[in-house]
């Protein structure tokens, strides 16, 4: 079969070659149409609702929305987590489902639960965003000579319409500046001098703003359409709405209120740079889209925005952008891969010395990449800087480059009569296409352990699995097809010229130390055994952690302030905070929130701020900086504001962890149970022990504190003896106090609501508040007659998961391994001893995914050895080189971490990755040793040993040296995006610098037995 396929690839050179243009033009293709992203999209398949319970306390939308919603949604096929957290007026509840369901069923199945939920009348669940947590593709602000309430009207009625109908969006969140709002501001004196009631006034709105419509009539010879106008036309016939009547006297709605133009009630603010107050967007990709598509015809949507409809001097302005993020990793990733290629064809030239053979090589590099593209556009999965990043094309290219390294030597070598260049390379091409064959196969194989990777690891890993293996059967094809078909064109007739001369010196020294080697046999085995266990001891010393931390350029820092604090004095804090950050010389600009937007998407509240602080390139930076300089930096000036509690990040990674904990932190110590007063004390106690552990920063309990509450509490005998109901006096409640939007007016397009509200002076009087009038003429009293107005706390946020409560305490490493500080963490909170009867606690975080993927490859690592060992059976037909070549690989494997270690690196999944396709190349090294020794073994079983190494000494160096320089630049690589990509370099750089010695010196000695070595005359040769 093997000499068939040499045979019709050079037989039919003119069709292999056409097919692969036609190939390359639909690699081309698939290419132009794949999503790259920065970062592979880690989150897992999750639909989150929004239930909205005006003005209620955390407690309350807890016990009558939460647990309402968490009935309705258990149970609902392929849903495995349910997370929940309430606040005030909202509660948001994440539903994680199993990989791979589809959006719209997720979405569908959760839409038919919410139909069963019985909640309150006045509260509301919806839908969040066809959104990733890591969706946020762009940020802009509105910028203008207009008020605050023109440029915030003009992005809810004008801009965030455009830009939500740009393809892919899911949706555009607004935020910072003010909501537009007719406020009717009721006086309390004037109400309770007529003696109407709050609940009159409000439902008089109701009436006075209505359009009916009468059918039609005919008139003569035409038809009339019937339409009785009465809606509100401007804000001044609001004042004209009749409420009652006393006296035979009308009471209008300006004789005891006032109508003012005013806001929606915030619960949060947006500033950037030396500004308090901006206008801010925030565009939401849709789940699965391609960003670089959508990112560009969204541009082109706020170009023609900023140009012909918005008014002049009205522009919008990009603070964050994705693609910046996606080209400057990419770039890395480019730049990296266009050394190493270039390092790749260097290399087959110096050691070939034929520039055609070379060039034939430097081929096979963008043909396998089309392959790979095309397999992922197949799969349906997106490229990114990991998956691109691994590329080796030394590995890649190893089948190509050992076909032409043998191709060259047979036509270097004796030929029989009549024998022509076709026919050479038909044997030369034919008599290593099982071995390159079975070796693509073996490295293929090697991958195996990644595919079973899940959840967040898997969906980081598994496109770089499947990119490499793509890569490694088009560059199969390729050595077994295309090569030969290319040097039938492109190769002289007698080949290249003879080896350089330090190529031939080279090869002398190695087979006089190989022979040396092999009379010191046990002394070798020996010394190889000590080197194994000494490298194994000073690699058993390496740190653990999950992934490298991955550069966004820049930080996301996010500040929490005392659960009392109000929302405008967090806004003059948040100020000076940005004041500070911007006297960092290597900071672009700052964009800080405080609290959440309207659009309730958010739990934070006004206690709780977030700064997003975009850097310079780091060309531009101080000499000697670095980000840990700069955190440190950073961290120095903002202790200046005490009482904050600070958490430094990165946008991306931040949501990554929330994702993974439902909590802002690398680690999350969560405590479960319903005393939630008796968590929070022991929550106290886990938060002081932890901060005794080296390493842990950024130590906090999340959003767990108290908040000040007014409580009005009803007295029902009271009530009973007036003949008012609950709902008399509440109703008054939601609408003096929580501002209930009555009725709306219309201007032009733009709708504004209409509320009723009591004065900020009135409403923070406990003793005004009494003197409301609640109930009808015949049942009217005092709110202080019915109901004592008090000062008290409540919780600012009540967490659930798992269908309990928790307190969870946060924090994040520096200066450590991920790995020995939560070890040492949980030691530490250990000694606590037992806990209260109904209370447990659980851990999670990046940890929780770095130690199931080290379980999940320690199950599957075995198998693909396994299957390794099977198909070097297949190819030697014999155990004995099976398990000799096998047995090198843990040597290998310690060098690689080892290597790891002496480079400051720790031990994390690409590591790991890097360690599994380290395993398919020391495989390739062996296989090259054992045939070549096999094959000589036929005619010379005395001298196979040395001979058998020298033939096989130059596809063995050479393979390894393209290796190794094809991934040098990315471990040398510090740039923006190569943070992932270093460890794997590193780990197969170490892994062969360890491993590809002794396969050269150890494991020929090995494996030739105790056969005696003829002597073997060691001179310059031409192979």
């Amino acid at each position: 079969m093997f000499k068939a396929i040499a045979r019709f690839a050079v037989r039919r050179w003119p069709f292999v070659v056409t097919f692969a243009a036609l190939f390359a033009t639909v690699g081309v293709q698939a290419f132009r149409s794949l999503p790259i992203e920065a970062f592979p999209d880690v989150t897992n398949p999750m639909v989150e609702v929004v239930g909205v319970y005006q003005g209620q306390a955390a407690e309350e939308v807890e016990k009558k929305v939460t647990l309402e919603l968490e009935r309705v949604v258990a149970g609902t096929p392929r849903l495995i987590d349910i997370r929940s957290v309430s606040v005030f007026g909202l509660c948001l509840m994440t539903l994680t489902f199993e990989e791979g369901t589809p959006d719209f069923e997720m979405r569908t199945l959760v839409a038919e639960r919410l139909r069963d939920a019985e909640l309150p009348a006045s509260a509301e669940t919806i839908l969040g965003p066809q959104a990733t947590p890591v969706g946020q593709i762009y940020r802009y602000t509105l910028r203008g000579d207009k008020p605050l309430r023109e440029l915030r009207a003009l992005q809810d009625f004008v801009v965030e319409r455009r830009l939500r109908a740009v393809p892919g969006v899911a949706e555009v969140v607004t935020f910072g500046g003010f909501e537009r709002q007719y406020q009717v501001r009721i006086d309390p004196a004037r109400l309770a001098a007529t003696g109407i009631s709050v609940q009159e006034v409000y439902e008089a709105l109701e009436k006075t703003n209505t359009n009916a419509g009468g059918g039609y009539v005919g008139i003569g010879s035409q038809e009339f359409v019937v339409r009785g106008v009465g809606a509100l036309r401007s804000p001044a016939d609001i004042g004209l709405a009749v409420v009652r009547e006393v006296g035979g006297v009308p009471v209008l709605l300006q004789d005891i209120a006032t109508v003012v133009e005013g806001s929606t009630p915030r619960r949060g603010s947006v500033g950037r740079g030396h500004e308090d107050e901006v206008v801010e967007g925030i565009v939401l990709l849709r789940r699965g889209q391609n960003p670089s598509v959508v990112l560009e015809a969204l541009k082109e949507r706020i170009e023609q925005l900023n140009r012909d409809v918005l008014p002049r001097g009205v522009t919008i302005d990009a603070f964050y952008d994705r693609t910046s993020l996606v080209d400057a990793t990419l770039g890395t990733v480019k730049r990296n891969m266009a050394e190493g290629a270039l390092l790749v064809v260097a290399v087959v030239y110096l050691f070939l010395r034929t520039l055609r053979g070379a060039l034939l090589i430097f081929l096979v590099i963008p043909l396998s990449l089309l392959a790979a593209f095309v397999g992922l556009k197949l799969m349906g999965l997106p490229a990114n800087l990991i998956s691109l990043g691994a590329i080796d094309f030394g590995i890649i290219v190893d089948g190509a480059v050992i076909v032409l390294e043998t191709t060259l030597h047979f036509m270097h070598g004796p030929r029989a009569p009549g024998e022509d260049k076709r026919s050479v390379i038909e044997r030369a091409t034919g008599s290593v296409a099982k071995p390159v064959i079975f070796s693509m196969l073996i490295i293929i194989a090697a991958l195996a352990p990644i595919f079973s990777l899940e959840r967040v690891e898997g969906r980081i890993f598994a496109p770089m699995a499947y990119t490499y293996a793509f890569a490694l059967l088009g560059a199969l094809a390729c050595a077994a097809f295309v090569v030969p078909a290319l040097e039938t064109i492109a190769l002289p007739e007698h080949g290249a010229a003879e080896d350089a001369r330090w190529l031939q010196w080279l090869r002398r020294s190695y087979l006089r130390l190989l022979a040396r080697a092999a009379r010191m046999r046990l002394v070798v085995l020996a010394a190889s055994g000590a080197a194994a266990i000494g490298g194994a001891v000073y690699a058993s010393g390496i740190g653990t952690e999950f992934l490298p931390e991955l550069n966004e350029g820049g930080f996301y820092i996010t500040s929490t302030f005392p659960s009392t604090i109000s929302l405008d004095e967090t806004r003059s804090q948040v100020r000076r905070i940005r004041e500070k950050v911007l006297r960092v010389p290597e900071v672009v600009d700052v964009l800080s929130h405080i609290g959440r937007p309207e659009a309730a998407t958010q739990a934070e509240g006004p206690n709780n701020a977030e700064f997003f602080v975009p850097l310079r390139p780091e060309a531009e930076w101080r000499p000697g900086s670095t980000r840990r300089t700069l955190e440190a930096e950073l961290r120095q000036s903002l202790r200046a504001i005490p009482g904050v509690q600070y958490n430094f990040s990165q946008p991306i990674t931040d949501r990554v962890f929330e994702t993974i904990s439902g909590i802002i932190g690398q680690v999350v110590v969560k405590v479960h149970g319903e005393d939630l007063k008796g968590s929070t004390e022991l929550a106290e106690k886990i938060r002081e022990k932890l901060g005794q552990v080296q390493g842990v920063t950024d130590l906090a309990i999340y959003m767990a504190g108290d908040n000040p509450q007014l409580r009005i509490d009803i007295h029902r005998d009271a009530i009973a003896r007036r003949g008012l109901a609950i709902d008399d006096v509440q109703s008054t409640i939601a609408v003096a106090l929580g501002g209930a939007v009555a009725t709306e007016v219309w201007e032009g397009e733009r709708r504004h609501g209409v509320a009723l509200r009591l004065p900020d002076a009135v409403r923070a009087d406990p003793s005004a508040l009494g003197r409301l009038i609640v109930g009808d003429a015949e049942t009217r009293a005092t709110l202080g007659e019915v109901a004592t107005i008090e000062l008290g706390t409540g919780r600012s946020a009540v967490w659930r998961e798992d269908f309990s409560r928790f307190v969870a305490v946060k924090f994040n490493v520096r200066g450590r391994d991920l790995g020995s500080v939560v070890e040492d963490g949980q030691r530490a909170v250990a000694t606590l001893g037992a806990l209260p009867e109904g209370t447990y606690i659980s851990w999670g975080g990046e940890f929780q995914n770095q130690r199931r993927a080290m379980r999940r490859l320690g199950i599957a690592l075995p198998l693909a050895v396994l299957a390794i060992l099977a198909i070097l059976y297949a190819n030697f037909r014999r155990f004995r080189p099976t398990l000799m070549i096998l047995a090198f690989l843990p040597l290998a494997l310690v060098g690689a971490v080892a290597g790891l270690r002496l480079m400051g690196e720790n031990f994390s999944v690409s590591s790991a990755v890097g360690c599994i396709a380290l395993l398919g190349q020391l495989v390739l090294a062996g296989v090259l040793i054992c045939s070549r020794i096999d094959e000589i073994a036929e005619t010379n079983p005395h001298g196979a040993m040395l001979e058998g190494a020298e033939t096989a000494f130059r596809p063995v160096v050479l393979t390894t040296s393209l290796a190794l320089l094809g991934l040098l630049p990315a471990a040398l690589s510090h740039a923006m995006g190569s943070e992932t990509q270093r460890p794997f370099a590193i780990a197969i750089i170490a892994g062969l610098l360890a491993g590809i010695p002794a396969i050269l010196f150890v494991l020929p000695v090995a494996y030739a037995g105790r056969r005696r070595a003829a002597p073997v005359e060691v001179v310059p040769c031409d192979s």
